[in-house]
């Protein structure tokens, strides 16, 4: 599943006293589930759209950050002061998103001009970025031009490519996702730390047009209420290994339609590695209904609590930390664009960190079912969005990579040593 407050650990009393709580809330769901099917008729999704930019966003602040959601239209310049360490001569942003009738849509755009970054280290002559969503998945486009590196000019830069700093104390990333250039430090640059994190032309947009969903089954009256759990996954998979083919095809260029059939042959390559290391089962079927997101854009890879999971592919940590659906969550981004959502962690590791450049194999977080996913058995809900474009059906590429791992439950890899939450029900209301 991909909706709770997180709340920090108490230790296992409450442990205990959550799982005692849990037990009794089971034995009565079935009976509610009963009068539910009976008298309620399914809820009709409704439209939702929403959007922001900002000039400049990241660790030393914002410049025109705006955010607008339902029926709303807005645009801001960039101020003629900045933070410490940014320099602009110009900048805009503008978001309108619309959710007429069952329709939505949603567009936000933002620009910097004459961009300096930390003194030098980085500069350019304009960033653009912009992201449209009109109900079908967040498109990207937009360029950077006149971009510099440590004073060296980059003729041509590449959306995703990682473009490091001369003295090694960071790196520079151009075009991916929704920021149009971002400056991250991994030591200390001047007077500014490790740590520090600059995006020019923040962008996102979200559109989703009202449904109504259909019941998948007709609730089967019964006398006596007994415990029950989720649904049991599809199948136990045993790997064996299996040839595949060669990684093939680089980004298309900045604004060139995404994923068609490229992307099947070379995520189906020997550069990806299935992302839970232990005894699985692929289930949560692609384009299930959602009740809190409409539309279940993954897979659910089931394990036992605390089976390490590992980044897919070389690439960069994106995003690490918790929302109230997804519960712990991170993105790790290729230099191509490719991207691959990780959510329901029990606990991250070490190597998650945003902005950390990770190998494939690398232990990013451990299974859990934080977030929405309390209820339901521990799994991880795994997304692959080819050129950071909508998502795709994993379940073809997850089969593949399964299907050569080997005896996944005899790879000795690190385990947590505890879990980094728990959730009081009661106390929580």
């Amino acid at each position: 599943m991909l909706s709770t407050v997180e709340e920090p650990g108490r230790g296992l009393g409450t442990v205990w006293h959550t799982l005692r709580v849990r037990v009794r809330f089971l034995f009565a769901l079935p009976l509610l589930a009963l009068v539910v099917g009976v008298a309620a008729a399914p809820a009709r999704q409704t439209a939702a759209a929403r959007a922001q930019a900002a000039v400049v966003t990241g660790s030393l602040g914002s410049v025109a950050s705006v955010h607008v959601s339902g029926n709303a239209s807005t645009g801001r310049s960039a101020p003629s002061t900045t933070p410490d360490g940014i320099q602009l001569g110009g900048g805009s942003v503008s978001v309108t998103t619309s959710k007429a009738g069952g329709d939505a849509s949603a567009t936000a755009e933002a620009q910097a001009a004459a961009v300096d970054l930390l003194d030098g280290a980085v500069t350019a002559r304009s960033v653009r970025r912009t992201a449209t969503d009109t109900g079908s998945g967040v498109r990207y486009g937009g360029t950077v031009s006149g971009l510099k590196v440590g004073g060296k000019a980059v003729a041509a830069p590449r959306a995703g490519e990682r473009y490091p700093l001369p003295d090694g104390s960071g790196y520079v990333v151009v075009s991916a996702l929704g920021k149009g250039l971002e400056l991250t430090l991994t030591d200390t640059h001047g007077s500014f730390p490790p740590g520090t994190d600059i995006v020019v032309a923040d962008v996102s947009a979200h559109a989703r047009d009202g449904a109504v969903p259909q019941p998948t089954a007709t609730p089967t009256a019964t006398a006596t209420p007994r415990a029950t759990t989720t649904p049991a996954p599809t199948a136990t998979r045993t790997p064996k290994p299996h040839a595949t083919s060669t990684p093939s095809g680089p980004l298309p260029p900045e604004g060139a339609p995404r994923g068609g059939t490229s992307y099947k042959q070379r995520l189906m390559g020997r550069r990806f590695l299935f992302p839970v290391r232990g005894r699985v089962t692929i289930g949560g079927p692609f384009g299930g209904f959602r009740a809190d997101t409409g539309f279940h854009e993954g897979n659910d890879i089931f394990a036992n609590f605390g089976t390490p999971v590992v980044a897919v592919a070389d690439g960069t940590v994106h995003k690490v930390g918790s929302l109230p659906i997804s519960g712990n969550r991170l993105w790790v981004v290729m230099d191509n664009g490719d991207s691959f959502f990780y959510a329901h962690l029990s606990a991250f590791s070490p190597a998650a960190v945003t902005g950390t450049h990770v190998t494939a194999g690398t232990v990013l977080g451990y299974v859990g079912n934080t977030g929405d996913a309390e209820p339901t058995p521990p799994h991880l809900h795994f997304e692959i969005h080819p050129f950071g474009g909508p998502a795709v059906d994993p379940h073809p590429f997850l089969e593949r990579w399964l299907s050569r791992a080997g005896d996944l439950a005899a790879v000795a890899v690190e385990r947590p040593g505890a879990l980094v939450e728990v959730h009081d029900f009661i106390g929580n209301g």
